[in-house]
């Protein structure tokens, strides 16, 4: 009778290594979208890591919040009500129009 080798611990302990990096890079993208990382890591490491790819493709990224603020080019100050010319700048007798930048965030 054959006894049954079991493979080499060292080759055991790489895979699992991989199979938890595999699962931690999943997690980070699921924290970008709506279901989250932990959850994305659960489903990851109790089942497998593709599983977990398909647990968080399947939510719809995380909503953002668009910002508008307006710089003025020579002072530099920023506002985030839009003025026709730069209120500091005016009272310096300087007519200076206001740069619209727009900035997105969670």
């Amino acid at each position: 009778m054959d006894v049954l080798e079991f493979p080499n611990s060292d080759l055991i302990l790489i895979a699992a290594l991989v199979y938890v990096f595999m699962a931690f890079t999943i997690a980070k993208i699921g924290s970008d979208r709506s279901c989250g990382g932990k959850k994305t890591l659960f489903v990851s490491l109790l089942f497998t890591p593709l599983t977990g790819l398909f647990y968080t493709l399947s939510f719809k990224p995380k909503d953002t919040l668009k910002i508008v603020h307006y710089r003025c080019s020579s002072c530099n100050l920023e506002y985030t009500t839009n003025h026709r010319y730069c209120p500091s700048c005016l009272k310096d007798g300087r007519k200076k129009k206001l740069e619209r930048i727009s900035m997105r965030t969670y």
